[in-house]
């Protein structure tokens, strides 16, 4: 099984904590888990992730949807959104990011696992 390196960026701290507790369930490797936009821009600079996983609420100035898009121009490293905000408009501001995907909060480890064998398909053998 190949491990993904992902950076969790989620700024309720337990809803972090679950989610790199699924990821190690599944064989994964979290690299950070920060709170703000410019923490994870910090981050994934340092880090050099395979995926993020990003909600889109977030601590600071910069909300995920302003941080994914920042990451997006200096790095083709796949962004997932994962909130709880759903609706249509947050959808389509979302879009202008270039998300790999966008999940639903609470998140459901069968969810990942399918986000994660699409996005490592060598991972689900």
């Amino acid at each position: 099984m190949i491990a993904a390196r992902v950076m969790i960026v989620e700024d309720e701290a337990i809803t972090a904590m679950a989610t790199g507790a699924m990821l190690k369930r599944l064989g994964h490797k979290v690299l950070a888990a920060v709170g703000s936009g410019q923490e994870a821009i910090n981050a994934f600079r340092r880090q050099r992730p395979d995926l993020v996983l990003m909600d889109i609420r977030l601590d600071g100035d910069l909300d995920g949807i302003e941080t994914a898009k920042l990451l997006r121009r200096d790095s083709d490293v796949p962004v997932v959104f994962v909130s709880a905000f759903v609706d249509d408009g947050t959808r389509n501001r979302a879009a202008e990011a270039k998300p790999f995907d966008f999940l639903p909060k609470p998140l459901d480890e069968y969810d990942l696992q399918a986000l994660l064998n699409r996005l490592l398909p060598e991972a689900s053998r």
